[in-house]
């Protein structure tokens, strides 16, 4: 086997390991924010999503987890269940450790596509 396959089959290892590494760290973190919301059957949790803005100043850039809901609630009384959501996730802070150790720095509820709302 010449030098150059051997750099091939390790290069393809590694961009394997990595993938399966990110993967089980989403799976892990989809649990646990499953686990978390499935004892409030008012809120039903869908998924997350993983989004990472750049800013222009000194601060580089920030990881947003937004956190997808089903609206039925949510229509009845919006700020009520966003507050809701936000105060559950913000109290457990065996969950805000692990959010924070896979690098996000702000959480958001979102009940569509088309807008979110950022728990302070």
């Amino acid at each position: 086997m010449t030098t150059f396959n051997k750099v091939i089959q390790t290069f393809v290892l590694f961009v394997a390991m990595f993938s399966l590494a990110a993967v089980s760290e989403a799976d892990e973190l989809s649990t646990a924010l499953q686990t978390h919301f499935d004892s409030q059957s008012a809120f039903k949790y869908i998924n997350y999503e993983s989004v990472d803005q750049a800013h222009a100043d000194e601060y580089g850039s920030m990881r947003y987890l937004v956190m997808d809901f089903t609206s039925a609630l949510a229509s009845i009384d919006l700020q009520s269940s966003i507050h809701h959501i936000c105060s559950s996730v913000l109290k457990d802070q065996s969950l805000i450790r692990h959010l924070s150790d896979a690098g996000y720095d702000m959480v958001s509820v979102s009940f569509d596509r088309q807008s979110q709302y950022d728990c302070l």
